[in-house]
């Protein structure tokens, strides 16, 4: 399957040229001219339409560059698993003009793609192209919506027809991706139903069955607060959702770099190259695996790699003896920043931590402390995964859901079989990057577990169980800030993340529209980022 992957990204070149053609001319407007040199529907490949459009979705997500970067980037951001250059909405971190790749790759791209595929698909009668395109138009929306708040949809993508689409309720859009899962889900659930050979899930029928069910209990659980959705998210637990690794929603990386373009997981792409490691690992998160629970996490050598035996001092430690730091440098070789540092940034790209071998494809951290520009490939060459939604997400979901609003199964039992396959997920991660002797154990493990069942036990209510559980997914959700910013807004927890050192500016509850969409459509205007998406009822003042 690896080199059926590999080949697959090896033909990048070939496909995104035929979806440039496919699309019209350059424009970075949400609905684009009309070109004399689109090709016609009936003579495109619903296969490579298909491969693009995954492309383009993961790229919206995971894109980890210096300007332009993709909704994880700034969600890690906002919630201290990657680190704040300054203020949230500052030239370094959220601005309108760094959104525009994201914008263009979810409609021009991805969505533009499926408008495409669909009629295209249904009129082939291949029915598992046309579920898999609505159900990834389902995830981009979702995505659109969590992110940005209201975005247009029934208006979109009509070209000269509409130049200034308005944009749509995001719970009205909520409803409609809701009923769109269940078309698909009825098509998946037909006869004679042809599958396409995607580069998710390589056309298992069942695998995007649950996917579409989990999209759904997802929608559900971020709809808690405006709710009652108990029915609905029981029916979906007992149809079936993601419940193995084998079934997790994910994208796949290579370590192919050459001519036909970099396959690689960004964040291994920027951080492994020549010049060192360009991100800085944000001190609050390195110090929840490294100190604050008394003792070391499990994953901690899976998730950071440390390039060093010097200790940070003068220029490469600013913030030593600085009263509003809560960490500065957290001792162990761990160099790090915390949240929102601005200090100026010295030459030691080959000395701060990094990303290290789950999920980016980087290396595990064997005491070695060798630079990341050492050898070509280091660690696992960026073979990574963007884990959009996996089985222990789901397990953690499911706790939250049965803990607030009493659906099927117990809080407790959810929570352990969450923490569980998270550690099963990260530690079997590329084994063969993995030095014998500084493993993790099975005994480590279980105490883990026992430490947070006791904690869970003792807890006062259940705002305080739900703050271990939320605590726990954040922990978990490493390469995944999208659904911690999510879950933050929902819940305000985990309710210990640390301060903002320098002037923060309001918390991002939603992104701004980026500046190509304001500068170009009459009928979106700017709003600010204290403005709350639909489903965000919490109250509490976000920091």
């Amino acid at each position: 399957m690896k080199n059926k992957l590999i080949m697959l990204f090896k033909t990048l070149s070939i496909i995104i040229a035929v979806s440039l053609i496919l699309i019209s001319c350059e424009t970075t407007e949400l609905d684009l001219q009309d070109s004399p040199n689109v090709v016609s529907p009936a003579s495109a490949d619903p296969q490579q339409l298909l491969n693009n459009v995954q492309l383009k979705f993961v790229e919206a997500l995971a894109y980890n560059e210096d300007n332009e970067d993709g909704l994880n980037v700034r969600a890690s951001e906002f919630v201290r698993m990657q680190h704040l250059f300054g203020a949230y909405a500052g030239p370094f971190s959220l601005s309108s003009g760094r959104l525009d790749d994201v914008w263009e790759n979810l409609y021009r791209e991805t969505l533009r793609d499926i408008s495409i595929l669909v009629p295209l698909s249904e009129k082939r009668e291949l029915k598992g192209f046309t579920a898999v395109a609505k159900i990834m138009r389902s995830w981009t929306y979702v995505y659109l919506v969590d992110a940005f708040g209201d975005v247009p949809l029934s208006e979109a993508l009509q070209g000269n027809e509409n130049p200034n689409p308005n944009a749509d309720d995001g719970q009205s859009i909520y409803n409609e991706i809701l009923l769109e899962l269940d078309s698909a889900i009825a098509l998946l659930n037909g006869d004679n139903v042809v599958m396409p050979a995607d580069l998710i899930y390589q056309g298992s029928k069942t695998n995007w069955l649950k996917a579409a069910r989990t999209l759904k209990l997802k929608m559900y659980a971020q709809m808690r607060l405006i709710g009652d959705f108990k029915d609905e998210i029981n029916a979906l637990i007992s149809d079936g959702l993601i419940e193995n690794a084998v079934e997790d929603f994910e994208f796949k990386y290579s370590t192919v770099d050459d001519a036909t373009g970099d396959s690689r997981h960004p964040y291994y792409s920027l951080n492994y190259d020549s010049d060192g490691s360009d991100d800085y690992l944000n001190s609050h998160y390195v110090n929840l695996l490294l100190k604050s629970k008394g003792f070391k996490d499990p994953r901690l050598r899976y998730y950071f790699y440390r390039q060093t035996t010097v200790i940070p001092t003068g220029d490469n430690l600013k913030c030593d003896g600085k009263p509003q730091y809560t960490y500065c440098y957290l001792g162990d070789l761990y160099w790090t920043r915390d949240h929102g540092d601005e200090d100026g940034v010295p030459p030691d790209q080959l000395l701060r931590s990094t990303y290290g071998l789950y999920p980016v494809g980087g290396a595990f951290d064997d005491d070695s402390f060798k630079a990341v520009n050492t050898n070509a490939g280091a660690g696992a060459g960026g073979a990574g995964i963007f884990p959009m939604m996996t089985s222990f997400y789901v397990d953690f979901l499911l706790a939250e859901s049965a803990l607030m609003a009493g659906t099927n199964g117990d809080p407790k039992t959810l929570l352990e079989e969450a923490i569980r396959g998270s550690f099963d997920k990260v530690l079997n991660f590329a084994p063969s990057q993995v030095n014998a002797s500084f493993a993790a154990t099975s005994t480590e493990v279980d105490n883990y577990v026992n430490h947070i069942m006791s904690a869970y036990d003792t807890a006062a209510n259940n705002e305080e169980k739900l703050d271990i559980i939320m605590q726990e997914y954040y922990i978990a959700l490493w390469g995944n800030g999208i659904e911690a910013w999510n879950n933050y807004r929902r819940t305000g927890m985990p309710s210990d993340l640390s301060d903002h050192v320098a002037t923060s500016g309001d918390f991002p509850r939603s992104l701004l529209y980026p500046a190509a969409v304001v500068n170009t459509n009459s009928s979106i205007s700017q709003k600010k980022v204290s403005t709350k998406v639909f489903w965000d009822k919490n109250n509490a003042n976000l920091d």
